[in-house]
């Protein structure tokens, strides 16, 4: 069967995208090895972002067998609904998804624990939302070796602290 048609035949569930994000990441790893900053930074931005929608999905009750793009429209309404001042740029929006993780923790009376609240938005809102964006795949940037390991320290933090969000 074509790829196509194997993915739309089964859509994805949030155990394949915790299983997408560690590949991503470790292709980043690879990427970075051989000095190809932009793809690097590319896949470690897209893995923070499976790991933070993760956490979103994990603290709203889905558990490993959930369709991922089902479960996400609901939650942008509950955010919609409960944090109006938040806004939504897009599906890969970081910042977004972060304020999503407070918010929810904060509605289960659960806040995060200060210092792990502070990491989240140095890492994330204040990290990798500035040094990723999706649009990014339709350009040549010439990222750096620092821009690179900037993002994957970002990116490390992510995949080691997603289950703490939770």
């Amino acid at each position: 069967m074509p790829l196509r048609a194997t993915i739309k035949a089964s859509p994805e569930t949030l155990s394949d995208m915790l299983l997408a994000a560690e590949d991503r990441y470790q292709e980043a790893e690879e990427l970075l090895r051989t000095q190809r900053y932009d793809g690097c930074v590319y896949l470690l931005g897209y893995a923070a972002e499976m790991w933070l929608k993760a956490a979103c999905l994990r603290l709203r009750g889905h558990r490993p067998p959930t369709q991922v793009k089902g479960a996400l429209s609901p939650l942008r309404i509950w955010m919609k609904n409960v944090a109006p001042t938040v806004p939504f740029v897009d599906n890969h929006d970081l910042s977004f998804f972060t304020e999503c993780v407070f918010h929810l923790r904060l509605h289960q009376d659960r806040p995060l624990p200060p210092a792990l609240a502070v990491e989240l938005r140095g890492h994330i809102s204040a990290g990798l939302h500035d040094e990723w964006i999706v649009d990014m795949r339709y350009r040549r940037l010439a990222l750096t070796a620092a821009d690179a390991w900037s993002a994957l320290f970002n990116a490390w933090w992510m995949r080691t602290n997603w289950t703490k969000l939770v």
